[in-house]
């Protein structure tokens, strides 16, 4: 982080919206275990079957979700394999996704599901059999990736969802090729050899840092701002200090002063926080505050509107043995899972801490998406506690 700012820049809060507090509904969740079991540490959302229901994916197995009425009974979920169930061990062990997503790559209408596994290794995509059922085929993705928080996110003006990470230590974007069953073409943002591509870097967003409608990509180390041509590479990269390892970057204008924020969370030491964008005389430069500093790991974070009060809220959580049961600050705290709300005053920006949950936490992922049909968001969590979803109530 730059340490001074050049020119004279507004007092921060000064431009806010003052909020009650007491007008702001607080939602409420309800946990369903929909497996006890260590399956894996990635999840993903998607009508899996195309009944209509949001499914729930982790690692080799995808749970049917029922009929709303039941939504709540863990036992109405049905779990299938997607593959083999392997037995990994908590402990001492990973799985084999650490990022599980959903997207259909051979454009039949069937969401597909793509694993990123350990760091380093082949990225793969299995193919959803549809309607007849019967095996899902796998198919190579990519021969390696790099960086512990990859995204699948519209990063590519007139493209589809992508995925952004690093393959042989180059951070680039990768989409389907002309065949679906070829590997996904690789598209650089970066140099080669760049520090947040490594297989173990640790910190990565997408969303518009600037302004210009189209999505950047942030590390901690710096930013690479899009290009007016999406084919076009390197992208031009700014340096910047944004915080130690982290998990997955938010980004969006947390304050309401019209400049894009960056919200992270530390995922092997202790701590959540935002960086707020400045730009004065044509500099931009980060201001970090501290959102909370009470647990550790927090190995996955995501936003979304829980409350419906206009705001993006902050879920993140502590990550189950993420160096076993005797690494990292506190390995055997609780499994904590926690939504933070932004509340905008005429002093700046405040955070209401609530607690979600004690017994499960996050994984390497953690996904807010709409489950129930309600309008409401809720969550989906998988770890070495097992496979959740958080129904708002």
């Amino acid at each position: 982080m730059c340490a001074a700012l050049l020119g004279s820049v507004v007092a921060a809060g000064t431009w806010l919206t003052a909020q009650s507090p007491a007008s702001m509904r607080v939602p409420q969740f309800r946990k369903v275990i929909l497996d006890g079991a260590f399956r894996a540490e990635g999840v993903a959302l998607a009508d899996v079957n195309r009944d209509g229901r949001i499914d729930v994916l982790a690692g080799n197995a995808w749970y049917a979700a029922p009929a709303p009425e039941a939504l709540l009974t863990p036992s109405a979920w049905t779990r299938h394999d997607i593959a083999p169930l392997e037995p990994f061990d908590a402990p001492t062990g990973f799985s084999n996704a650490f990022h599980t997503f959903a997207l259909d790559v051979n454009g039949d209408g069937w969401p597909d599901q793509a694993i990123l596994g350990f760091p380093g290794e082949p990225a793969t995509w299995r193919a959803n059999p549809g309607p007849r059922g019967g095996t899902w085929r796998t198919h190579l993705l990519s021969a390696s990736t790099g960086n512990e928080s990859p995204a699948l996110a519209r990063a590519v003006r007139g493209r589809g969802p992508v995925f952004v990470m690093g393959v042989n230590e180059q951070l680039g974007w990768l989409a389907p090729a002309t065949s679906p069953f070829a590997p996904f073409e690789f598209h650089p943002i970066s140099e080669p050899n760049h520090p947040t591509a490594h297989r173990y870097a640790h910190g990565l967003g997408v969303g518009d840092l600037d302004g210009d409608g189209r999505a950047d990509v942030v590390g901690t180390k710096g930013y690479w701002l899009a290009p007016e041509t999406p084919g076009a590479s390197p992208w031009p990269f700014t340096p910047a200090d944004l915080g130690p390892d982290a998990a997955h970057m938010a980004i969006y204008d947390v304050n309401g002063d019209g400049l894009a924020d960056i919200v992270a969370s530390a995922a092997h030491a202790v701590g959540v926080w935002w960086f707020e964008q400045r730009v004065a005389s044509g500099t931009r430069t980060f201001v970090k505050h501290a959102i909370d500093a009470s647990f550790s790991q927090s190995h996955a974070l995501d936003i979304g509107d829980l409350d419906g009060d206009g705001l993006a809220d902050v879920v993140t959580g502590k990550r189950r043995w993420a160096h076993g049961p005797t690494g990292d600050p506190e390995p055997n705290a609780p499994g904590v899972l926690y939504w933070f709300q932004p509340r905008r005053t005429a002093t700046g920006v405040t955070w209401a801490k609530h607690l979600i949950d004690d017994t499960s936490g996050v994984g390497n992922q953690v996904v807010v998406g709409e489950i129930d049909g309600d309008g409401r968001l809720d969550i989906a969590s998988a770890n070495k506690h097992g496979v959740f979803v958080f129904v708002q109530r």
